[in-house]
């Protein structure tokens, strides 16, 4: 998991591990794998047609929203 967090090449892959982690992960290990990522400066544009947002934004969308552009992310207990 750790590898595909820190991927260089694509901040999709990035993306992909953190969208997976907030549905598999269990909630009180979250903000262990999270938190290093809060203020990632790195670009990723994730809708398309909107402007780009950084890896630290999105990691704290994940985090604040129970919404996933029409998805219902799982609640924390």
């Amino acid at each position: 998991m750790t590898l595909m967090l820190d991927h260089v090449d694509s901040p999709y892959i990035r993306c992909i591990g953190f969208l997976y982690l907030r549905y598999a992960a269990d909630p009180s290990t979250l903000w262990t794998w999270f938190e290093p990522y809060l203020y990632d400066e790195e670009p990723v544009q994730v809708q398309q047609g909107k402007s780009d947002t950084t890896i630290g934004d999105y990691v704290r969308f994940l985090l604040a929203d129970l919404e996933y552009y029409g998805t219902r992310l799982p609640r924390f207990p």
